[in-house]
């Protein structure tokens, strides 16, 4: 049976041949639906295409007085047109010095994120209007040609896999495409707020740009896919200038020194992108580099800008989330009691303790009884490491292990009663180890900061 044909550039030709393109069908999609009337169109299209696993989430932002209301609506149009819908409730923290729009395009992404499976594709009704503005208020801001990608039609935020449909279309064919199919949708005040910064472009800027200029949202649409195209080659630089020197979190300095100026920015800017972590600013990502490069070779620079955390030990420089900077984590003083039969979650810093059996590895049964504890270093621990070995400082073994100075404070103790058993699954010591052919304990820590 033949497709039926859409005209060029219209809501249902590119919904048609975006299906095709990425073999959609039959795959599990989630649009993200606001209700408005962009959202709104693409939901509609996509329920009258023959696809056969599609859904809706609604993110309710809580920022307006009707709210409630419109995850209401949303809850009447996904009925009528037969798509499951799920409304999340979030909380936008406004106290971070983002922006408004910013806050809540977090805490958006943030819920879509934790709702949607790993397999599940995120589809959002971004369309050539967008792009334009995208495109001017990255440039606005300085940004290189990452930021003058603006939007793809197929990429990912976060771990979630992104399609925008209807990218290619024109708002005047969003808005053909509403009125032919008789759509009701939301109007948020708040769009008509031009002291929000899309607002402003959207209103003020826009409307004089493609007066003087009609087609300008094509050209900037081809704008922004060649600076995809260009941002694509020098990630691949990135890669290949760093791959011999970096080890997750950590990159050794000398990747960086053998490269020109231009190539250790676009290198480090890479890997943070790499490791989720918000890029600098340019004057932020030269400090960092001076930094970093330049200090005396016995020191331990960092650098800090919002949600980043740059550190620099035994010339290898460590990248941490704020969440994930053990430095700035306090250790509890009292530790934490720890029943070896569950799990024992310390957080994201100091990770997850996990006992198993072994034989002839890990602790003696004998040592294993009733509740353990776990504790972190108050100076002068010892244990010995080895059968016929001396016993030794831990204080020495994590130098001597290149352990980063911000992490050994956070290196779980296991104790029972008085005794040292083992040092994380770093160490066991050796006068409470299991014997060859012997069940014993062995212990697996995991989901920590880096510590090599």
């Amino acid at each position: 049976m033949s497709q039926p044909k859409f005209e060029p550039g219209s809501v249902e030709a590119e919904v048609a041949d975006c299906l095709a393109r990425y073999s959609l069908q039959s795959r599990a999609m989630c649009v993200a639906f606001s209700g408005g009337m962009d959202s709104t169109v693409l939901l509609h299209a996509l329920t009258h295409s023959p696809v056969k696993n599609l859904r809706a989430v609604h993110v309710n932002h809580q920022l307006h007085t009707e709210a409630d209301a419109w995850a209401g609506h949303c809850e009447q149009t996904c009925n009528a047109l037969g798509a499951p819908l799920t409304v999340i409730s979030v909380d936008v923290d406004t106290t971070g010095g983002t922006g408004l729009e910013a806050a809540a395009r977090e805490a958006r992404y943030g819920a879509l994120e934790g709702e949607l499976d790993p397999e599940e594709i995120l589809i959002t009704a971004h369309h050539r209007a967008d792009q334009l503005e995208t495109f001017l208020l990255q440039l606005f801001r300085g940004a290189g040609v990452q930021g003058l990608a603006a939007m793809a039609a197929h990429g990912r935020i976060g771990r979630l896999e992104l399609i925008r449909p209807i990218l290619n279309v024109s708002a005047e064919a969003v808005r053909r495409y509403a009125d032919g199919a008789g759509i009701d949708w939301i109007d948020d005040p708040s769009n008509e707020d031009t002291d929000l910064d899309r607002n402003f472009v959207r209103h003020n800027i826009v409307p004089c740009i493609l007066e003087r200029w009609p087609a300008a949202d094509r050209a900037v649409s081809r704008s922004a896919r060649l600076a995809g195209e260009a941002a694509e080659i020098l990630d691949a630089t990135a890669a290949q200038d760093l791959q011999a020197g970096l080890h997750g979190n950590r990159l050794r300095l000398d990747a960086l020194r053998s490269l020109p100026g231009p190539r250790q920015r676009n290198g480090l800017r890479w890997m943070l992108r790499m490791l989720g972590l918000a890029v600098p600013s340019e004057k932020q990502l030269a400090d960092c580099l001076a930094v970093m490069l330049e200090s005396r070779p016995d020191s331990n620079p960092e650098a800090v800008w919002p949600g980043v955390r740059i550190r620099r030990f035994r010339d290898c420089l460590w990248c941490y989330s704020e969440e994930q900077d053990p430095a700035g984590c306090s250790v509890p003083a009292d530790g934490y009691p720890w029943d070896p039969e569950q799990p024992l979650d310390m957080g994201p810093v100091r990770g997850t303790l996990v006992m198993a059996a072994g034989t002839g590895e890990g602790i003696a049964p004998e040592f294993i009884s009733g509740t353990l504890q776990v504790r972190f270093r108050q100076g002068g621990e010892k244990l010995r490491t080895r059968d016929n070995g001396r016993t030794r400082q831990l204080k020495n073994l994590l130098q001597e292990s290149d352990i980063p100075p911000w992490m050994r404070c956070h290196i779980p103790l296991i104790y029972s009663g008085e005794t040292l058993l083992a040092a994380g699954d770093l160490w066991v010591n050796a006068d409470c180890a299991a014997r060859a052919g012997q069940a014993g304990k062995t212990i697996h820590w995991s989901d920590y900061s880096p510590i090599r």
